[in-house]
């Protein structure tokens, strides 16, 4: 399962002509909520992409690290490159509006 729904965000995010980022083609490693409806792809730069599979839409985070999903929080290690204290973990809830969304092409 988490090869299908991997595989269906990379193709909206890289199928998506009309975004504003450069999606990498190569990936070191994906998270995906328990139900299939967000995946978490972190690219050889460490940036993670988010992809809403049901809303068609994804965003871009850059200062940490994602550690998994609980439920459709995911849970991000803070950049030990960027912090001298201990690794902290932020949790971004994907359900709330806050975080900056774009939207991406619906692939069949």
């Amino acid at each position: 399962m988490l090869h299908d729904v991997v595989t269906r965000a990379l193709s909206r995010l890289q199928s998506d002509s009309t975004a504003a980022v450069q999606v990498p083609s190569r990936f070191r490693y994906a998270y995906a909520s328990e139900d299939g409806h967000y995946v978490a792809i972190v690219s050889h730069d460490l940036t993670t992409y988010v992809v809403d599979l049901k809303q068609d839409r994804f965003c871009k985070e850059s200062a940490g690290t994602p550690c998994g999903f609980t439920g459709h929080v995911l849970e991000m290690e803070a950049d030990g490159r960027t912090m001298r204290q201990a690794a902290y973990v932020e949790q971004f809830d994907l359900d709330r509006d806050e975080l900056d969304w774009r939207r991406c092409a619906r692939v069949s």
